[in-house]
């Protein structure tokens, strides 16, 4: 990367970041959300993996048109939709007050 095409920053990267999303209470509910993300993720890795078997072996796709499939721009901007709403979804969670998320 030359001179002029180099990225300045207003702090060093070392310097933290003063930004606080949750509390020290809440330490134990981001725990509890991050396992929840992880079983759900290794449920949908789990299905999808099963799906592509069961697919490829009664000759109806291979694995290999899933690896290079590239989504049109209508289904890139649904998928970009639905992920950005699980993230303000998660995002909206995690900034929820402790009585809001009884």
């Amino acid at each position: 990367m030359n001179a002029m095409n180099q990225k300045t920053f207003e702090r060093p990267i070392s310097e933290p970041v003063n930004r606080r999303m949750l509390t020290a209470d809440q330490i134990d509910d981001l725990g509890e959300a991050i396992l929840s993300l992880t079983r759900e993720i290794w449920v949908l890795t789990d299905r999808v993996q099963v799906l592509e078997a069961v697919l490829e072996s009664h000759g109806v796709l291979a694995n290999a048109e899933v690896d290079a499939f590239q989504p049109g721009p209508e289904l890139q901007a649904q998928l970009n939709a639905k992920r950005d709403a699980i993230v303000q979804n998660l995002l909206r969670a995690l900034r929820a007050a402790p009585e809001a998320r009884s």
